[in-house]
This record gives C-alpha cells, structure tokens and sequence, in this order.
C-alpha cells in the first residue's frame, strides 16, 4: 500500500453526513488526515423533509470545502436496508466453502439473489476446526441508489459496507473493549435505529432494533404538546436545561423499552453463544449525550464491565486534527465512518464488499490505469525512436540537396498552409453562423412578457367610495379574466367603433351587439400583436361611469404607456378615428351578472375562448359578495407594432 493513501470513510445518517479521512502511518497506526460533520437542516425522518434532496446538498457541501482529489471512498449503509446471518458449517474442505455458503445464502436470504449484491466473511480461529459464516446481503435498488449520490458530484467509491460491519472493524482495530477471550458488546443509537453488534476475537454478531434518537424526541412531542423541530432542540439542550429532571421523566418510557430490547438480544445471544462471556458495553452515537441514558443502561445491564462511552480513538497517531473542538465533541458519532475508512486502507477484519461486481471491477482497472499507462508510454517511445532516427537521415539528405530541390519543398509547404488557412476559414464562418443563429433566438425574447406587463401597469388606481349604509367601504376594481395574443407577420389591426354614447361618456364605445357585427379594418403595415383582453368592472354604478373609466383611464393610459422606448413594440398612431388612444378599440360593454356553479356547466363554448367560462372569483378585500355577482363586463381589442415609435417618451 503507497505511504501517501488516503481513504475518506463516509456515512450518510439522519442527521447527517460524517467523512473521515485516513492515513497509514508508522507501528501498524492511522492517522487522522481530515474528517467533516454536516448536519442537514431537517432529520431525514421527518414527514416535511426531501430526503433526497438534502443528502444531495450535504455531498455538494462535502465536495465544495474538502480536498479529496485523488482519494478513494468507501461508504457505509444502514443496518436497516441491509441483511445480515451469522451460521456455523461443519468442518470442510477451505475450497468448498463457496459453493456451501452460495446454497446457504439462497436459503437465507428473503430476496430473489438477482435483486441483490451479496458477500461474506469466513470466522474462524487459528487453533479450531469450526467455520463460522457472516452473510451480508443488500437490495440492488438501494445501492444504486447511493452511489448515485457520490456520483453526482464525481466520486466512484471502492466499497459499500454496512455500518455494524464498520463498527465492528473500528472495535477490532482500535483495541475497545476489554480483550481477552471475551465479547464487547457495542450500542450506536442512531436517530431512526439502534445498532448492537458483539464483537468476538474471531466472530460477530448483529441486530437492528427499531428504536433511536426519534423515538426520544417524539416522547417529548406528545408529553410537552411541542412541534417535531421544538422537542428535537429541547432533545440536545437537555443536558443544560433547568427542567432536565421533567425531560428525563418524559423520556423514562423509551428508556426503558430500548433496555427491555437490547436485553431480550444479549439474552437471545448468550443462549447461543453459552461459552462466551460479555466483558463491557461500549456505547456509540449523539443519543449517548442524552443525560441518564449510560446511566439507565447501566443499572439494567447485568454487565460485569459496565457501560463505557467512546472518549477517543486508541489507534489514532497524535495530530492537531485530533484535537480540533469539532471532533472532539462529536467523536461519539464517528466511530462508523472510522471502520469504514479503514476497510478501504486494507485494514479491516472484517473486508465483505457489498459494491456491484461489475463496478467492482471498474474501481480495480482504476487502480491498474496507472501501470497501463507506462507500459502504453514507453511502447510508444520505441516506436518513436526508429521513426526519429528516420526523420533525422532525411533531414541530413535534404541539406545537401541542391537548390531546386530546396525550392520545390518550399512551394509544395506554402500550399500545405494554404489549404490549412481555408479550410480554418470555412470552418470559421460556419461557426459565425451558428453564433449569429443563437444571438438572433434571443432577440424577442422579452416581447410577450412586455405586453403582460403593459397591460397590467394601464391598470388604474382604485377609488373607494361610502357604500349605502354609511358604515362600510365600497370599492371600485377593474379585474382582467382573460388575455388573447397574437402574433400576425404583416398585419396591424385598427378598430372603427359605432354606437350610442350613454349619457356622461366622453368617447366613442360600443353598443350592445356581438364583436362580430362590429366594424374592423385590417391594413398590411409590418408584423405585430394584436391583443384581446376582458374584464370586470365591479363596484362602478352606471354605464355611463364604467364606460368612462375605462375610455379616460384605462385606454388613454395604454396608449401613453405602450409609446415608450425601450420595448420592443409600440402602439401605433396611425389609426383613422381615434385621435386620443390610437389603435385601441373598446370593443364591447355589457352588464355582468355572476353565474351559479350549474349555470356555469351548462353553458356553451364562447366563441373566441374556445373553452367553458367557470364562475368568476369574488373579487378580494371590501368589495362585498352581491357587489361581485353584479358589474360591467368589457372586451378591449389593440395591435402592436414590432420596432420603436417615431416620437416613443422616454
């Protein structure tokens, strides 16, 4: 193994991300080169959280402040997703082992062998003819699924192992536990699980119980009546807190069933393994800081060694990154990513793969790259050599040429250049085109937005008046319901409006008589828009009123507002009739009068629409409901001009 290794140890938990960064170092020791703690904004768990989307940002983070260019990942996987099964074989031939534990694992697995990758490890001691079998089996879907993740953002890692599996390599490595003939028994509460796991000089054994930091927090939601994000804050601060005595009472339940399970396991482990002695309980994971938590496992443990939370890495050479308050604080949940990090340096007992086999043998070519290379190098370099010493004869010959010789070598070489310098400039110009095609894509791209804009901000002000009773406000608005455009190549539309004017009104508007008996003149002038709006009016008493609002407001101010430079179009002023507003038309103007939901569903297909008018919104703030059900509709046609106006305001 090369001196300069490095191998990150990453686990992606509910929380979230630990990375750890290990170095060989001298006396069979590692060194701690780097490690990283990303907490997610919200647990994985939680009902309101994309799971997906937050361990992809904890990865981006990841990769954008750690240097890991040119090292190799190995990543750890829940106990939960995964399938473990420890079995004793009969004293065999070594070379028959396979073909026992395949037909083994057939048995035992619960999954068709093709959805699944499968490995395991052979525990056996030096001096006993007994083999025992560890089978380690995960769903093809999940481990997709996560190296995915890594993939994302460049990573192709060498090995995918289960977080127990990782736990039980970092105790066998790091010298925990009490040594000797005897078992540790190592406790992680994570925040969705707990994982126990004995750890045997030659053997393991594992399981998952369904309990962990969650179960302690949602404790706290029902006894204090507080959200998921409150109980989960009061949670970590409950070690400060003034009312710790009350948490710890709210919390005594999960206490207690999560001893009731981790004795039921040892219990069912002892009956099984009845020559085995359980020296000490080593515990593992955040949930650990809760307080009286050691203590409680303790009192109910019949433990000769106790419980004993992991303070420090043995194996782990003396440097400034042990040290740092980050790792120091949080070492309870690093132990996974430990064991991880040192199954990729070779250093791991316990070395099952769980990575696909075919990307298995992607990740050993990638290891075998750089050998290829220099034999391809210097394959290359003979082959050079005879073609250079060719070339250098030749060269010698040509020096003692004459001179016509000479030149033609000159002229033959300045047509060479020749036809390199046209074919750049053909290729040049091609790629000008291209360019010049993309550029003239975005040229209008702000023109249809513009016309939305313009025919919101015509909108006029609202004007509030005292409604009947003297004791509300009645207020006027002007709703939009829908808005047509269209784009025509070379036609400007003008609208000549005939009609009656009611009494009051100041301009030209239209009677009562469809849009298609009105009057229109379409005169071939340039390419443009024409827009067909309708609206509401609600709140306006008259005709005469809505009539002038919307030919003294609304119509004058489209015109002013749609001559400004700068927008790509412009209302033209060329429209024979209307002086004031030019090629703007109050089409029509009619009494509104509010559909019922039946009325609107028996109602036939409008003719410009095309589609089934639904009943209306009432209109929000103090217009009142009988107000809404009654008002003035309006249809306003204008064209638009491509191009800027003559005389456009600033």
């Amino acid at each position: 193994m090369a001196a300069g290794m490095a191998v990150w140890g990453i686990e992606i938990g509910q929380c979230g991300l630990k990375a750890v960064k290990l170095r060989p170092a001298e006396d069979g020791r590692v060194e701690l080169a780097a490690f990283d703690l990303i907490e997610h904004p919200k647990i994985l768990s939680q009902p309101d959280a994309d799971a997906d989307e937050l361990i992809r940002a904890a990865l981006e983070k990841f990769a954008s402040r750690n240097d890991w260019q040119g090292d190799q990942f190995v990543v750890g996987v829940p106990g939960q997703q995964t399938f473990s099964r420890f079995c004793k074989l009969p004293p065999v031939d070594a070379k028959k082992i396979p073909d026992i534990v395949r037909f083994e694992a057939s048995q035992q697995i619960p999954f068709d062998m093709d959805d699944v990758v499968w490995d395991y490890q052979v525990f056996q001691a030096e001096d006993m003819p007994d083999v025992e079998v560890g089978i380690f089996a995960m769903r093809k879907d999940l481990i997709r699924k996560h190296i995915d993740y890594l993939g994302n953002i460049g990573i192709a890692p060498i090995g995918i192992q289960t977080i127990p599996s990782a736990l039980y390599n970092f105790c066998r490595f790091d010298g925990q536990g009490g040594g000797g003939a005897g078992a540790t028994v190592i406790i992680d509460v994570g925040a969705q699980n707990t994982d126990l796991v004995i750890v045997e000089p030659d053997s393991a054994w594992m399981r998952n119980i369904p309990l962990g930091g969650n179960s302690f927090t949602e404790a706290l939601v029902k006894a204090f009546k507080l959200s998921f994000a409150k109980a989960e804050s009061l949670k970590r601060t409950a070690a400060t807190s003034k009312y710790a005595r009350q948490i710890f009472q709210a919390m005594r339940p999960v206490f207690a069933e999560l001893v009731a399970e981790v004795q039921r396991s040892i219990g069912f482990y002892s009956s099984t393994h009845r020559e085995v002695e359980l020296q000490e309980v080593l515990a593992c994971g955040n949930a650990f800081r809760l307080p009286g938590l050691q203590k409680y496992l303790e009192n109910n443990l019949t433990i000769s060694g106790g419980v004993t939370r992991l303070e420090k890495f043995k194996a782990l050479v003396p440097s400034a990154t042990i040290n740092a308050p980050q790792f120091s604080e949080n070492i309870l949940s690093f132990a996974p990513a430990y064991g991880l990090a040192l199954q990729g340096l070779g250093l791991a007992p316990l070395a099952a793969n769980l990575l696909p086999p075919e990307l298995a043998r992607i990740a050993l070519w990638k290891k075998k790259r750089p050998f290829f290379v220099l034999a391809a190098a210097c394959l290359g370099l003979a082959a050079v050599c005879p073609w250079a010493r060719t070339a250098m004869d030749r060269g010698a010959l040509a020096a003692n040429a004459d001179d016509g010789r000479q030149a033609r070598q000159i002229i033959e070489n300045v047509r060479c250049v020749n036809r390199r310098f046209e074919q750049v400039q053909r290729d040049t110009t091609q790629e000008e085109r291209i360019l010049e095609t993309l550029l003239d894509l975005q040229k209008h791209k702000r023109l249809i937005p513009g016309v939305l804009a313009l025919v919101h901000d015509a909108l006029p002000t609202l004007v509030s008046a005292a409604a009947d009773d003297g004791n509300s406000q009645q207020c006027s608005q002007m709703l939009l319901d829908s808005l047509d455009i269209k784009y025509v190549s070379g036609a400007e539309q003008s609208t000549e409006i005939r009609g009656p004017l009611p009494d009051g009104a100041r301009g030209p508007w239209p009677d009562h008589r469809p849009v298609s008996q009105q009057h229109a003149q379409v005169r071939e002038q340039g390419p443009g828009f024409h827009v067909y709006l309708i609206g509401r009016l609600v709140g306006v008493e008259g005709r005469a009123a809505a009539a002038t609002l919307l030919m003294d407001e609304y119509i004058p101010r489209l015109g002013r507002l749609g001559s400004r430079a700068g927008l790509g179009f412009h209302v033209p002023a060329d429209t024979p009739g209307l002086q004031e507003c030019p090629s703007i038309a109050l089409v029509d103007l009619r009494p509104y009068v509010r559909q019922s939901d039946s009325e609107a569903r028996n109602a036939p297909f409008d003719d410009k629409q095309r589609r089934l008018q639904p009943p209306l919104p009432v209109p929000p703030e103090s217009v009142r409901q009988e107000d809404a059900d009654l008002g003035w509709r309006f249809e306003i046609g204008f064209s638009l001009k491509l191009g800027e106006a003559a005389d456009s305001e600033d």
